[in-house]
């Protein structure tokens, strides 16, 4: 029998009807279909939520089904817990390593700002690059989906896409519901 592969939630915010929420929570409670719910063929193992909304589901979803949910993208990546330690020199701190199989990026929603051309702009880039940090301190790279377009600016989009090339990862990004 193999193991079922893990993978990692990286969100901005999670609330009903979030798309944390359309696509994290299948992983956790299974995909809808006209027979019941289908249980999802990996583990959702772990998450980082850059911020907390006040209507909330996702920790209350992540305790529920035993998601650990990390304070940093690095930790939710490499399964390492956070160090009591302020700083990379602390006795205790473990950098860890790759622990995933794949990773949702999920950066839609959220108390960002606008840009002049009203647009809002999520930290796409910013997740994708400690993702990729962490693939390249660890000498591989997992699949990613990137929920949406992959960023507000040409500049970070094309970053993006010759960042994964360098690293080898296998990128995908687009809508999660057609």
């Amino acid at each position: 029998m193999t193991e079922r592969k893990k993978i990692a939630a990286i969100v901005t915010t999670y609330f009903r009807g979030s798309h944390a929420d359309l696509i994290v929570s299948k992983f956790m409670e299974g995909f809808p279909t006209t027979d019941g719910l289908v249980p999802p063929s990996v583990d959702l193992v772990s998450m980082y939520m850059d911020q907390v909304h006040t209507s909330d589901v996702g920790m209350v979803l992540a305790a529920a089904h035993g998601v650990t949910v990390y304070p940093s993208i690095r930790g939710a990546l490499t399964l390492t817990p956070p160090s009591q330690a302020h700083w990379p020199t602390a006795a205790d701190w473990q950098d860890g390593e790759l622990a995933v199989d794949g990773v949702l990026l999920i950066g839609e929603h959220g108390d960002y700002p606008r840009n002049e051309k009203d647009q809002r702009m999520y930290p796409r880039r910013h997740f994708f690059e400690q993702i990729c940090g962490v693939f390249a301190s660890s000498g591989r790279a997992v699949p990613i989906f990137s929920d949406k377009h992959l960023a507000f600016s040409w500049q970070d989009a094309s970053w993006m896409y010759q960042r994964a090339r360098e690293l080898g990862v296998p990128f995908m990004a687009g809508s999660s519901l057609p």
